[in-house]
């Protein structure tokens, strides 16, 4: 324990966790503009996100996966309908995933891929399914993934890239000419070794797991982070020494999970002052990414709506047809669903005000919006949040199922 607490004071020496910007929030946040059209009400609200389940859920195949989904994205709309159910303290859907991941581990055994961005993915779900129904065998695949993903981390010394030893970054995919380590399979690593060590009773295996958890999400903050921004870039090139600074919302949202994880697993333990403050560190350093995420730019627009507009571009020159359908649409929901995940910390905690309250104010606008702006009704949503509502898809859809499951986090 005191070894991997000692790797993670070392990124406090880099300057990494600074608070300044968290006790004066940034003074350009967007607040959502306009009023509320719907009140948010208990039962309306519930009946209004599983009503977005039941629409997803209704396009499930016999294989366990959902029709027009590519593999990674069918585990990001169960993720999402787990933490729905969770957050609104219901099980409602938890028997129809449970039969859906047994038909998925019967064809892709214990879910895993070629991608190991995929299958961390699943990992994920399966995390979230196990704090839903507390079945073992979901705890069992998330081990099982955690088992062959570990065989590609980077180790010390092995590739060292423009004077920065990529130890602990994670390896895209299981290919044998494999070159690209990214962010988002690094981050998924983290939190998933982190939120496995909190599972375990004994003492080395908790330590192990979490200095795992460390150790990726440093190379994370040495390799691919802006410090300046606390913004995420998506990937390296092994063999180029290439530095791709694609800033898509996931990476950074990712980071956001694997900080909340590592904070929960060291907390989860017995700490002197110097340590706490270390675990304390890593939450900071969630509130400053996220402060910055609800407020940049390039991915929220001047009416406060989490758009991403790089991504899948609804205007202008490069705009996207609703019916394109692809895998960017649902970049964002990955970071609105761990800003929720942020914000459960911070409340469970008693911790950071300031930042809860602009997470519900951020939350809530996002699904105000969808039923504002983005929708058809029935359920069904597409892929542009502040609109124009134009044609809802498998992407859209899936994407409008974390806004879903988020507002239960923030509470009605």
């Amino acid at each position: 324990m005191i070894r991997l607490l000692k790797m993670a004071t070392a990124q406090i020496g880099l300057g990494l966790f600074s608070n300044d910007d968290l006790y004066g929030l940034n003074s350009n946040a967007v607040r959502p503009t306009g009023m509320m059209s719907v009140s948010l009400l208990g039962d309306s609200i519930l009946g209004a996100t599983q009503e977005a389940m039941n629409v997803s859920l209704g396009s499930k195949r016999d294989d366990g996966q959902i029709e027009g989904l590519t593999y990674w994205q069918v585990a990001n709309g169960y993720t999402a309908i787990a933490l729905h159910d969770t957050w609104s303290n219901i099980s409602t859907n938890a028997a129809t995933v449970d039969e859906l991941l047994a038909k998925v581990e019967t064809n892709i055994t214990n879910c895993i891929n070629e991608m190991n961005d995929d299958s961390m993915w699943w990992s994920i779900c399966s995390l979230e399914m196990l704090e839903l129904t507390n079945e073992t065998n979901h705890l069992a695949t998330a081990e099982a993934i955690w088992e062959h993903v570990n065989s590609f981390v980077i180790p010390h010394g092995k590739y060292i890239i423009n004077g920065i030893d990529m130890e602990g970054g994670v390896i895209w995919s299981n290919k044998t000419d494999e070159v690209e380590v990214n962010a988002i399979t690094t981050g998924l690593y983290s939190e998933l070794s982190a939120r496995l060590s909190s599972l375990q009773e004994d003492e080395s295996s908790h330590d192990q797991l979490l200095s795992s958890a460390v150790n990726s999400l440093s190379w994370i903050l040495r390799a691919v982070f802006n410090q300046d921004e606390y913004l995420v870039f998506d990937h390296i090139n092994l063999n180029t020494s290439q530095i791709t600074n694609w800033t898509f919302t996931y990476n950074t949202g990712q980071a956001i999970a694997a900080s909340i994880a590592v904070y929960d697993a060291m907390q989860g333990r017995p700490l002197d002052f110097i340590h706490s403050q270390t675990a304390n560190a890593y939450l900071d350093l969630a509130c400053n990414m996220a402060n910055h995420s609800m407020t940049r730019d390039s991915w929220v627009n001047e009416n406060g709506t989490l758009t991403e507009v790089g991504a899948y571009p609804g205007t202008g020159e490069d705009k996207k047809k609703a019916y394109e359908n692809n895998d960017a649409i649902g970049f964002k929901a990955v970071l609105l669903r761990n800003l929720a995940k942020l914000y459960k910390a911070l409340l469970r905690d008693n911790c950071h005000p300031h930042v809860q309250q602009q997470l519900v104010d951020f939350i809530k606008h996002q699904y105000q919006i969808l039923q504002d702006k983005d929708t058809i009704g029935k359920g069904q949503y597409g892929p542009w949040w502040d609109g124009p509502m134009d044609l809802p898809t498998s992407h859209s859809q899936l994407a409008a199922l974390d806004a879903m499951a988020a507002i239960h986090a923030v509470g009605l």
